[in-house]
């Protein structure tokens, strides 16, 4: 038995958080931003005869109040007018170089317009002022047949226009590749191109969001600013960026921005600075009047800095989440159930993110984007494989993390060793399928299913019973209910407040720790139990590697050697080892085999006979029910060249033997009967004397 002195119980705190943020901008409940921009055009005569008089420039990029912020102060450098959305700077007879811009300072806030109803989709009566942006415009191409088939498909049937936006965007997030290089087009791309080509920057994203909205009626506007990223990818933190706002009927304009995964808000580091039908709109526009002369314009220069950050934002989430297996052996797949439930009486998408150690590879990303109706409940899972290079003598334990972006968290953990049950990816898919089942049949949770076994551990030869209780906790008849354990079902009906037990025969299964599922179902209901048992085989050894010297010599001392290699899962128990010729016996007890195990024996040649000796390993061993089996191995080894003196010895040593193997009656009836030998030779010696 393995000594407890020799099995180090293992927690692994170092955790590779896969996910990990670096700060908490984006949970808090307002930022202070202040915000410079400027830019310049420098004025080139082509010759000595030239004149310029005027220059208008037209910047379409600066802030103003929306729901999301609040400009608290705005300075323009020189002064600026604003006209149709945009401020005018303008110059009479300017010379040499003209520059401009402004200063802002924007609070942002981490508030989110609160969908409570349902809004039927598709829209009608959509207001004529809003109509334009369901129009295709340069890049946001929605009249193309690729984005107006795959949208039409992914809201196929839905009817809650909320959920129809959400999944598109899902859509747009998981397939779409956010991909720099696409920042080396002069222009935008196109939002056809970007299905096509399954990538683009935040703007393409953005757009092909909006093309396919549009494609199905749905009014969407393209929204240029600022926002932050701790992403390796950028040079600086804070940049321009694209997301968009989609219209909601009796609401308003709700931002999604699908390169973060921000589906029906937008987190406070965002700062919006312009909108448009389309994402190829320029931000400055120049106008000139002028003879021989050239304007250079330069790009605007954009500095943001954080002044202030303030609050922090908890999601109205409650967040739970537990593991299928909490042990789990070396390789094995587990299933990371995640259950969330909305506290709020509106909509609410949020990110999830899972964090694990190194040592826990994922099955797929390790973000999970979710929505929550109104007071809803559900569950989202993630399948993790364990690694298989962990030591076999230690006991780990993996501690996981779930966190959503605004500070919702829950932790759990599982742990593992070399002999806990493995299961195949198989297993686990087929274990997700039947929660999955149980999600859409709600009358599930109306049913319930408590079944337990006699012991969790026994031999494959026994008969096993398991017991199931179902329980109606609803106010229907439940009619034909099937629970089934293999290809053993049980078809009943279960009235109003009923409970029907159940009785299953375990024999003859498969071998190994494992699940055994029992699966109770009809039209309207999916429900499952798992028994982890492990099923023993019948403990087997074999005796393996007999080494010894075919021949000896009277004075040789030799060797024998021979392995005990278990050949069974299950350990043999009480195992007793006789090594056995007939001048010889030798036996060792082993309490329990868990390993191989070697055993050495000197000898002695003048312990042998002369000639082949016939040595025999038997072995007699137990499972744990105390029922027995037996092995045997043989071998010879011959005692050679043999002398008169040394086979008188050998003649001698038997005899003793001989005697010390036989019990004192047997000893009486020999002395007895040579000592009436001895008497009959004398008394022959001395009548033939007389």
């Amino acid at each position: 038995m393995r000594k407890i002195s020799l099995l180090f119980i293992l927690i692994v705190l170092l955790f590779n958080v896969v996910h990990a943020q670096e700060d908490d901008l984006q949970n808090r409940q307002n930022l202070i931003i202040d915000i410079d921009v400027s830019s310049e055009a420098m004025i080139t005569p082509k010759s000595s005869d030239y004149s310029v008089k005027y220059i208008k420039v037209n910047l379409s990029h600066f802030p103003y109040e929306s729901f999301n912020q609040e400009v608290t102060s705005f300075d323009t450098n020189p002064d600026a007018a604003i006209e149709n959305n945009a401020l005018l700077f303008d110059w009479d007879n300017p010379q040499g170089q003209i520059s401009f811009g402004y200063n802002t300072q924007i609070k942002t806030n981490n508030n989110i317009i609160t969908i409570k109803e349902k809004i039927p989709f598709p829209l009608l009566n959509i207001p004529k002022n809003i109509k334009q942006y369901t129009e295709v415009s340069e890049t946001i191409d929605s009249n193309d047949e690729g984005i107006i088939k795959l949208a039409s498909k992914l809201v196929e049937g839905e009817d809650d226009l909320y959920v129809v936006i959400y999944k598109i965007a899902e859509w747009t997030k998981n397939n779409i590749e956010y991909d720099l290089s696409t920042l080396t087009a002069e222009v935008s791309q196109k939002a056809s191109w970007v299905l096509t080509n399954k990538q683009g920057v935040c703007d393409e994203l953005t757009s092909l969001f909006i093309a396919m909205l549009r494609s199905v009626g749905i009014p969407a506007k393209f929204i240029s600013g600022i926002a932050y990223t701790s992403s390796p990818l950028f040079p600086e933190n804070w940049g321009s960026h694209g997301w968009a706002e989609v219209y909601f009927p009796d609401y308003g304009w709700v931002p999604y921005d699908v390169t973060y995964g921000q589906f029906g808000y937008i987190d406070p580091t965002h700062v919006k600075l312009k909108e448009s039908v389309d994402s190829a709109e320029p931000s400055v526009q120049y106008k000139w009047i002028s003879r021989n002369v050239e304007l250079e314009t330069k790009k605007l220069d954009i500095d943001t800095t954080l002044k202030e950050a303030i609050g922090i934002t908890n999601e109205p989430i409650s967040l739970d989440v537990n593991v299928l297996n909490e042990n789990i052996g070396f390789g094995s797949y587990n299933l990371v159930e995640v259950t969330l439930e909305n506290l709020a009486d509106y909509y609410i998408s949020t990110e999830i993110y899972i964090s694990r150690p190194e040592e826990v590879e994922l099955t797929e990303n390790f973000i999970k984007n979710t929505l929550l109706k109104p007071k809803e409940k559900k569950s989202i899972f993630w399948i993790v494989k364990l690694t298989n290079n962990l030591q076999s003598s230690f006991i780990y334990t993996f501690p996981i993390t779930i966190s959503t972006l605004r500070n919702s968290t829950a932790k759990t953990s599982f742990t593992s060793t070399k002999n806990d049950i493995i299961y195949s990816l198989q297993e686990i898919n087929n274990i997700l399928d039947q929660r999955q089942e149980e999600e859409q049949k709600t009358y599930s949770k109306e049913v319930d299913i408590n079944c337990d076994i006699n012991k969790k551990e026994f031999y494959s030869y026994e008969n096993n019973l398991i017991n199931c209780k179902i329980t109606n906790l609803g106010n229907v008849i439940l009619e034909n209910l099937n629970l089934c354990l293999d290809k053993e079902c049980k078809k009943f009906d279960l009235g109003i407040s009923q409970k029907k037990d159940f009785n299953f025969s375990v024999k003859n299964f498969k071998e190994g720790k494992q699940a055994l599922t029992l699966n109770l179902k009809n039209i309207d209901i999916s429900k499952a139990s798992y028994i982890d048992v492990d099923i023993l085989d019948k403990p087997e050894i074999k005796i393996q590697e007999i080494i010894a010297l075919s021949t000896v010599l009277f004075d040789d001392q030799f060797k024998i050697e021979f392995l005990l290699n278990k050949q069974s899962v299950s350990n043999p128990h009480n195992v007793e080892i006789t090594l056995s010729h007939k001048n010889l016996e030798k036996t060792w007890i082993v309490k329990e085999l868990h390993d191989p195990r070697k055993f050495i024996i000197n000898l002695l040649g003048k312990d042998l006979r002369k000639g082949p000796n016939v040595f025999s390993i038997d072995l007699i061993y137990e499972d744990k029910n105390k029922q027995t089996y037996k092995t045997k191995e043989t071998f010879v080894v011959e005692l050679v060249n043999v002398t008169l003196t040394q086979n008188f010895i050998l003649m001698l040593n038997s005899f003793i033997a001989y005697l010390e193997n036989i019990t004192l009656i047997k000893l009486v009836f020999v002395t007895l009967g040579s000592l009436a030998i001895f008497i009959l030779i004398l008394h022959f010696i001395f009548r033939k004397n007389k």
